[in-house]
């Protein structure tokens, strides 16, 4: 009877864990090991939950639950995975009895990863359309007067000789000037029809010319930039500038983050049908709240910054049918993970084929 037990718990596609009143594990089912992507070793039986890092919230829903004796349902918890990886689960927890007392504590749940992340590209879509519509008229009529600053800020600079002290406020103008041609160049990119020109590119010469925008900034601020690649790894069909500048932009949040003299590296890599960028610095990692994300227009961490830099990754990101991914590493500093497919046209599962 208690192997017909197993038997059922094993057939369902939410994930179980049970935990007696010391919240050691009992049992595991299968889905619970898929949803989790970790190890029966991991989570074997007499295993304290608080002893297991990724189970630690599940940890503190388990001592919730007998310390107030009552069950909880629908509750949304995230889970810190390897490598600054993060898992939302959906989770209800119902109390064992025995004896007449409490006996443990058994969790039900199912992995809302993909849903969440699908909910909030389509609330991200939603906010970049409604920023398009509201800042294009603005930022067409702000750029010819900041282009008309711009350039006599620069006839100035080329007719004071240096030593002049009026140099130094001529080359504040110029700066400034080109920081807001830069800003309305963002805003401009969500006002514009998205359009790519794809075409077969090397993921190595898009790597490098990453690199090669970013190289300035980095030598500005002494920050060591590597840039490595696999070999032999195959051309993809991309938008070579898109991405190069997708690329660009977390490469230069990096160097802003990173202390004076710090490292910022692109790795690139093959993965099945994707071709991997992975970008890691050795700054202070990403601190943010639960329902933060990143990729949230006007949402900034830096002094100056206008939150829409990321933003825009997202957005070629997504539209070369790719993922990007972010999260802290365990030895400190953040790590990016951006995959771009092969193609823009995979073929169809063989499940789909028509014979």
């Amino acid at each position: 009877m208690q192997d017909y037990s197993q038997q059922i718990i094993d057939s369902l596609t939410s994930g179980v864990i049970a935990a007696d009143a010391e919240g050691r594990i009992i049992t595991v089912n299968h889905a619970a090991i898929g949803h989790l992507h970790t190890s029966e070793d991991d989570l074997r039986p007499e295993t304290n939950l608080d002893a297991v890092p990724l189970l630690r919230p599940m940890a503190e829903v388990f001592e919730e639950v007998k310390r107030t004796g009552e069950p909880i349902t629908r509750r949304e918890l995230l889970l810190s995975l390897p490598e600054g990886d993060t898992k939302e689960i959906g989770l209800s927890a119902s109390l064992l009895e025995r004896d007449g007392g409490f006996g443990g504590v058994i969790f039900l749940f199912i992995d809302m990863t993909d849903r969440r992340n699908q909910e909030r590209a389509a609330e991200l879509n939603r906010q970049l359309a409604e920023l398009g519509e509201l800042t294009a008229g603005v930022v067409h009529e702000l750029r010819n007067p900041v282009s008309v600053i711009s350039g006599m800020a620069e006839l100035l600079l080329r007719k004071l000789p240096p030593g002049d002290e009026r140099r130094a406020t001529a080359e504040t103008i110029f700066r400034e000037a080109e920081d807001l041609e830069r800003s309305i160049s963002q805003f401009l990119g969500f006002a514009r029809p998205f359009d790519l020109t794809p075409g077969p590119c090397s993921p190595r010469e898009i790597a490098e010319r990453a690199m090669t925008l970013c190289r300035r900034r980095g030598q500005a601020k002494s920050v060591e930039l590597s840039c490595t690649c696999g070999d032999e790894i195959p051309l993809i069909e991309a938008d070579r500038e898109r991405i190069a500048q997708a690329l660009a932009n977390i490469v230069n949040n990096g160097i802003d983050a990173v202390p004076h003299g710090g490292t910022v590296a692109l790795a690139v890599s093959e993965d099945d049908d994707d071709v991997v960028f992975e970008i890691v610095d050795n700054g202070p990692g990403i601190h943010l709240s639960p329902k933060e994300s990143l990729f949230s227009p006007f949402l900034t961490k830096k002094e100056g910054g206008t939150g829409l830099g990321l933003t825009i990754v997202h957005r070629i990101v997504t539209a070369h049918k790719g993922t990007v991914r972010y999260g802290n590493r365990e030895q400190g500093g953040a790590r990016f993970v951006v995959r771009i497919p092969r193609s823009l046209h995979p073929a169809p599962p063989i499940a789909e084929r028509e014979f």
